[in-house]
């Protein structure tokens, strides 16, 4: 009679490391998954008023802050305000 052939405690056991692993990795995956998105959310919320800028026509400002604002039109530009 032959006898049951198991796996060693020792792989049970690194297994089971490896899982507690991947879990934590995935929950951090997730966790900077969901930060990055009310980053990207917060910046998409953004108007051009001052004191950050003011909205100007394309090609008459001299110093343009890049990104995109809420409030302007398709042919306006947030511009820098000078102090």
């Amino acid at each position: 009679m032959k006898k049951a052939q198991g796996l060693p405690v020792s792989t049970i056991i690194l297994v089971i490391i490896g899982l507690v692993v991947l879990i934590v990795l995935i929950a951090m995956v997730i966790q900077k998954a969901k930060q990055a998105g009310q980053e990207t959310k917060e910046i998409t919320e953004q108007e051009c008023k001052p004191p950050v800028g003011v909205p100007a026509p394309i090609g008459e400002c001299e110093d343009p802050i890049y990104g995109t604002f809420k409030n302007l039109r398709p042919d306006q530009i947030c511009c820098k305000v000078k102090k």
